[in-house]
């Protein structure tokens, strides 16, 4: 396994690279870089792109590349489904995020029942606000002009997508989306679903809520035409299925959903990929001693997952990073996570994901390996 930087700047708390391989086999990764410890996407969106397998990377502002298109709100860029349809238009769909408003709009927030918390670049000004809105929009040519249409989603203090959507064999476009009630007590999985031609969206519910164990951050894959599988994170403390991985399968393309069963991989959240010789692949965060990433291999389409052989990708994280303001009692586990895979042509493979090492400097990184180092 060949480890790398892929964005690392002193004075810059870099996590979250989305990678997408483009049909002209150029790889393009999106970065979240903040000049503050920041898990919300508050800043800057840096677009990578490589033509020769992820050796070197360019920044782009590139308008015809997905991860470049023009977004509301800096975090819409990472949580975003965007990709060229087979039309020829473009099309991304999510969730607006989280928006930063002067504190003296607290009082506003609480009465709109929206979440509201300490901005993480800690002036004391500004409250971070949750906001629970849907998007769809599209382009006719090429980026010039874009047609758009945001929705609120009643009784939800806050919504965000999360990058990790499939697109079925018939043409539906699935993205994952969690939320919290007014209250904050109990969580909701959704789906942001669209129709064969990526028209007609529509906010499908996955898990229950009835219980205080939430899901949230989650992936989907196409195990069999129409049967798609969801891997769910789970981390509500003090619960027996804590800290691993919940299941939920569909049997009519996304539209209804078994209740969540926890499986025996652990970590969060979850990656999956299809390999090109049929096998499943589950990229994970792995947030206990040693710290760093790990992946499984499913051989029967996802029902079941080789845990005995996990593939150790890094053990080599767990430093936190000095941007945190309770540091040195922070974690080091908020510093290393969220593993992304792709695989080229000539059946390599790479990972990225974000790591902090020895130096204290939090970067998106990345690992080209092959299943023959496995």
């Amino acid at each position: 396994m060949q480890h790398g930087i892929l964005y690392k700047r002193p004075g810059r708390y870099s996590l979250g690279p989305v990678p997408q391989l483009l049909p002209d086999g150029r790889l393009t990764v999106g970065v979240v870089s903040s000049p503050f410890a920041d898990h919300y996407g508050l800043a800057d969106w840096i677009v990578l792109v490589s033509d020769d397998q992820g050796e070197t990377f360019t920044e782009t502002t590139d308008q015809t590349i997905p991860l470049a298109w023009p977004a509301a709100l800096p975090r819409e860029y990472y949580d975003r489904y965007a990709d060229v349809q087979p039309d020829g238009s473009y099309l991304a769909a999510g969730t607006v995020g989280f928006e930063s408003w002067p504190k003296e709009r607290a009082a506003e927030a609480e009465e709109l029942g929206l979440t509201a918390r300490p901005h993480p670049n800690n002036t004391g000004n500004d409250l971070l606000i949750g906001m629970p809105k849907l998007f769809v929009m599209r382009s006719h040519d090429q980026g010039k002009t874009w047609d758009r249409r945001d929705w609120l989603v009643p009784g939800f203090s806050w919504m965000t997508a999360f990058p990790r959507w499939t697109r079925l064999q018939a043409g539906n476009i699935l993205l994952p989306v969690y939320a919290r009630d007014q209250e904050g007590d109990k969580g909701q999985v959704f789906i942001w679903r669209s129709d064969p031609d990526g028209d007609n969206w529509r906010l499908i519910p996955l898990s229950s809520s009835v219980s205080s164990v939430t899901g949230d951050e989650t992936c989907f894959i196409e195990a069999e035409p129409g049967k798609v599988l969801a891997h769910i994170r789970h981390s509500t403390p003090g619960h027996l299925t804590s800290g691993y991985l919940l299941e939920s399968w569909s049997e009519d393309a996304g539209l209804t959903w078994s209740q969540p069963l926890r499986t025996e991989v652990r970590g969060y959240p979850p990656h999956l990929l299809r390999l090109q010789d049929g096998r499943i692949l589950c990229g994970v965060t792995y947030r206990w001693e040693p710290m760093g990433i790990r992946l499984v291999l499913s051989e029967d389409n996802g029902k079941t997952w080789d845990t005995d052989n996990t593939i150790i990708m890094r053990d080599d994280a767990g430093t936190a990073s000095p941007m945190w303001p309770d540091y040195p009692n922070h974690s080091g586990g908020s510093d290393v996570g969220y593993p992304i895979t792709v695989q080229f042509d000539d059946g390599s493979l790479f990972t990225c994901y974000w790591i902090t090492l020895e130096d204290g400097i939090c970067h998106a990184a990345y690992t080209k390996w092959t299943l023959d180092d496995i």
